[in-house]
């Protein structure tokens, strides 16, 4: 029984590890629709200019990342990058430990981008504006709750009095 234990510590402290190769960024979001809450993602819609299009549903939230100033002036670390991509219903998301430690004035632009389930942005839903943010390596930055604003599908609106947008 004993000789398994330092097999089984081996295995928690090897198993259990994250590369470090800079810092994390945090955020968390929350969907209104009318100043109503938003319960199910598929309920946020972007509004469309074309009433005859079918309105698209919030299906993931994207990290958008942009270096201000020095050596990181422009560069975006979450382009293109799958792990910067959470489902909405989530509420929250986080980077791995790779984005590139700032220093002295340097900063990152730090928002949030609705996209549909066809992977194109949403730009009918309301963001608010980035929020600059330091950025130390091994440490998670974590930034305010991000809220969005979207109309509310009309299949979530049925016969719901608790001014929330849900499926009925």
């Amino acid at each position: 029984m004993y000789s398994s234990i330092p097999i089984v510590f081996l295995g928690l402290l090897f198993g259990s590890c994250v590369q470090i190769n800079g810092g994390a960024v945090e955020v968390s979001w929350v969907v209104h629709a009318n100043g109503r809450a938003i319960t199910d993602c598929a309920c946020a819609v972007a509004p469309n200019a074309d009433p005859n299009a079918p309105p698209q549903p919030i299906a993931n939230v994207r990290i958008e990342i942009v270096g201000q100033h020095g050596a990181i002036d422009g560069t975006r670390p979450c382009a293109g990058r799958s792990q910067c991509q959470f489902a909405c219903q989530r509420q929250t998301g986080a980077t791995p430990f790779d984005i590139p430690e700032t220093h002295g004035d340097e900063m990152y632009a730090i928002s949030v981008v609705a996209v549909g389930a066809d992977g194109a942005d949403l730009p009918g839903i309301k963001a608010p504006a980035p929020i600059l943010r330091t950025v130390v390596r091994g440490q998670p930055t974590e930034v305010d709750a991000f809220l969005f604003e979207a109309a509310c599908a009309m299949g979530c609106e049925g016969m719901n009095n608790s001014a929330v947008c849900a499926r009925p």
